[in-house]
């Protein structure tokens, strides 16, 4: 990805895609400055980097109504999202994820000006993944995602991978459920189920973790749809840290 200018970019909240709403996005990304420095320094100063965390501050402009802003963010107030940021959409491009935990949400503004909303979330658990986007669209049959290679999972590492569900139609119970796996080849000849996704059958977020070591180094979301004329929009990451 060269230089671009932000201007296609994504933001989902739990089965929630903000996107149309958002008009700025910061994700600050810290370490816990300790300082570790002794009479031996030699004249400087020794630091460590100690507890990590992340904060996400949305701004945008308020709508009320289903499956806008405000029914999401209203009502999430100290509960734990998933939530992904994409700074330039498509299937490839890079997605920024992790469990997050509304702590602020703050609306209304000026006589005469667009009503604002702005927000405030904390990381809740883990840790931020920088992932590879695998879906971004429609999914209206059995498949799986083309695959990244991501490399292998080496001692200390997870794979990570999130799924957001932001719209369900169909009759007879339309139900996708999504595996995350891993192979050794780009074809994906003898596939190895790493983790399994809760079936999903109305607007969702997931979130799967998985620590086992591995060598296998490409990785892919296959997926099963059932009911009757089913189709799903879905945004969906694979990340390894």
């Amino acid at each position: 990805m060269s230089k671009f200018v932000f201007n296609n970019g994504n933001v989902f909240s739990g089965g929630y895609d903000l996107s149309s709403n958002v008009t700025s996005v910061s994700l600050d990304i810290t370490s816990d400055e300790l300082d570790a420095t002794t009479i031996n320094s030699n004249g400087f100063k020794e630091k460590l980097g100690g507890l990590k965390d992340s904060a996400l501050q949305l701004d945008g402009f308020y709508e009320a109504g289903a499956n806008k802003p405000d029914a999401l963010l209203g009502a999430s107030i100290g509960n734990e999202l998933i939530v992904s940021v994409v700074p330039e959409a498509g299937v490839g491009n890079i997605a920024y994820f992790m469990k997050s935990r509304l702590f602020s949400y703050n609306i209304f503004g000026s006589v005469g000006e667009i009503t604002p909303f702005s927000v405030s979330k904390s990381n809740s658990s883990d840790k931020v993944v920088r992932g590879t986007i695998q879906l971004d669209g429609d999914v209206t049959t059995t498949g799986a995602s083309t695959g990244s290679n991501l490399g292998a999972v080496s001692t200390g590492e997870k794979v990570y991978a999130a799924v957001h569900c932001t719209a369900v139609s169909g009759t007879s119970t339309p139900t996708i459920s999504f595996i995350l796996q891993s192979d050794d080849n780009a074809s994906f000849t003898s596939p190895t189920d790493v983790a399994t996704f809760t079936d999903i059958t109305a607007i969702d977020a997931q979130y799967v973790s998985d620590d086992s070591t591995t060598s296998d180094t490409y990785w892919r979301l296959s997926y099963t749809i059932t009911g009757t004329t089913p189709s799903f929009t879905v945004h969906a990451s694979i990340g390894i840290e």
